[in-house]
């Protein structure tokens, strides 16, 4: 086959990443909650080019994704976070955890949660590799090009991302290396589904054990190949048929007492629950928050907000001091007892809380409704003046 050549970015073995080690079972372990995601679309899966150990940039669609997919996460508070070796996956977990409010969580790189590494075929369009790797596919012989990519993946199932893998091994040897780059080292050619399936097995137990301490949740961000591989190897995973993992497809694996538990109904829906919560919260009108200062012997808090959002006053201890709701116009104002006033003084901090109204959504899975309540809560701090 006639070798494409275009720019991208080939990932070393000796890229930037993190040690693996081993952590001791304890008895004090946590639950750990491990979001497991795909990355955002990039330029290569809109060119329809293979990228394995190869990069492209996320397309502004990717982007855009991924902060959807940090809303869909919003209200959970992440321990730690990691992602692949390439700018792909760090972007996608980055761009998620700022969405999520955490931000300031530091994402882990690792070579061991790469994609497959495609060797030879690194870059090339896909139509022309799945003419040298579907015949390839077990047993041989039964598909004969991309024509059959589709009958492929419903005859093998959840074994259809580990043949695949392996086909693209096969590959490089294949009428003696007919295919194959032999400007490439060995350890940059294609990997097997084994080689795959150990690494990112090694790395998911190491983060899971490492977790466990403490317990709570992790986002992992890996790619579309390697997450099912490993998958398919997974005891207490169970799936009816094919899965397709989209772009940033997420799924919330638990680890416990050593061993890593799925959820019972996995599908292509279900595993695009998180992003399309997301963007159904993006949706949700927005709440405002506007405070005019308060002055002790004029006794007025006001400001605006959000039309008929509730609004709760508190001191520095998080007792209620009042409650009120904005009018039709977003207006509010709070007027305090004598008994109160008497109770602040000059320089004290007020903590003001507003709640937009009962703002839902219906998102098109499972009947399931969701609130703005969290997402959309505006604080801000009033000083008490004189």
């Amino acid at each position: 086959m006639k070798k494409s050549h275009f720019w991208f970015a080939l990932l070393f073995a000796g890229a930037l990443s993190i040690g693996v080690g081993t952590s001791s079972q304890t008895v004090s372990a946590k639950t750990v909650n491990i979001y497991l995601t795909r990355h955002g679309q990039t330029m290569f899966n809109v060119n329809g080019r293979g990228q394995g150990w190869a990069d492209s940039p996320l397309t502004d669609t990717g982007v855009s994704v991924a902060h959807q997919l940090g809303y869909g996460l919003y209200g959970l508070k992440f321990k730690a976070a990691y992602s692949a070796d390439n700018m792909r996956t760090f972007r996608t977990a980055t761009y998620a955890l700022q969405s999520s409010g955490n931000g300031n969580l530091k994402v882990n790189w690792t070579a061991n949660l790469r994609e497959g590494g495609y060797g030879s075929f690194e870059g090339q369009k896909y139509d022309d590799v799945n003419k040298i790797t579907m015949p390839l596919l077990k047993p041989a012989g039964t598909y004969s090009g991309p024509q059959d990519f589709g009958k492929a993946q419903q005859a093998l199932g959840k074994d259809f991302w580990p043949a695949l893998q392996d086909a693209y091994h096969a590959a490089e040897t294949v009428d003696f290396g007919k295919y194959s780059d032999p400007t490439l080292p060995e350890s940059l050619k294609a990997e097997s589904s084994t080689q795959v399936i150990d690494r990112m097995n090694t790395e998911l137990t190491y983060i899971a054990q490492k977790a466990e301490k403490t317990g709570g949740n992790v986002l992992v961000v890996s790619s579309g190949m390697s997450i099912p591989e490993w998958l398919s190897t997974q005891k207490n995973y169970t799936v009816p048929g094919f899965v397709n993992w989209g772009n940033e497809a997420t799924m919330k694996v638990t680890y416990k007492n050593g061993q890593f538990y799925f959820p019972s109904n996995v599908t292509d829906k279900t595993i695009l629950y998180t992003i399309n919560k997301g963007a159904a919260l993006q949706q949700l009108p927005k709440n405002t928050l506007k405070v005019n200062k308060f002055y002790l012997n004029k006794n007025k808090v006001s400001g605006s907000t959000s039309t008929g959002a509730s609004l709760v006053l508190q001191n520095t201890k998080g007792s209620t001091l009042k409650k009120t709701n904005a009018n039709s116009n977003g207006n509010f104002v709070f007027k305090l007892s004598k008994a109160t006033l008497n109770k602040l003084k000059k320089g004290m901090n007020l903590k003001l809380t507003s709640t937009p109204k009962n703002a839902s959504k219906s998102l098109n899975m499972n009947s399931d409704q969701i609130s703005q309540t969290v997402f959309g809560n505006k604080t801000a701090t009033i000083k008490v003046l004189k």
